[in-house]
């Protein structure tokens, strides 16, 4: 669980890391709240068309940035019919089937 204390960290350490990670959710929603809930993020094959879903450009660096900080943001604060019209909006790319789906929640 995500409450669970890992073996060899102190509850100093265990504290810290929980307010790390409490402050970093809110300062996601807070993009949502203030940038994306207005202007949602392009899907990443309109974004990034020269990468291939496979390609290690979404495993790190800008690519998985804009994934989690932007994309998946998006999907994890945006209502249901905001999502529905987006995903209307744009159809997912043949290369990129099932990548909607995986980023909801």
């Amino acid at each position: 669980m995500a409450n669970d204390k890992p073996a060899g960290l102190t509850d100093e350490q265990w504290n810290n890391y929980l307010e790390h990670e409490a402050s970093w959710e809110k300062r996601l929603k807070e993009r949502y709240d203030h940038e994306l809930k207005s202007d949602p993020p392009e899907p990443p094959w309109l974004k990034f068309p020269d990468y291939h879903p496979a390609d290690m450009f979404w495993r790190m660096g800008q690519g998985e940035d804009y994934l989690l900080d932007y994309f998946g943001v998006y999907f994890k604060y945006a209502p249901k019919t905001d999502l529905k019209a987006y995903k209307q909006k744009y159809p997912e790319h043949k290369d990129w089937l099932g990548t909607y789906e995986s980023f909801e929640i």
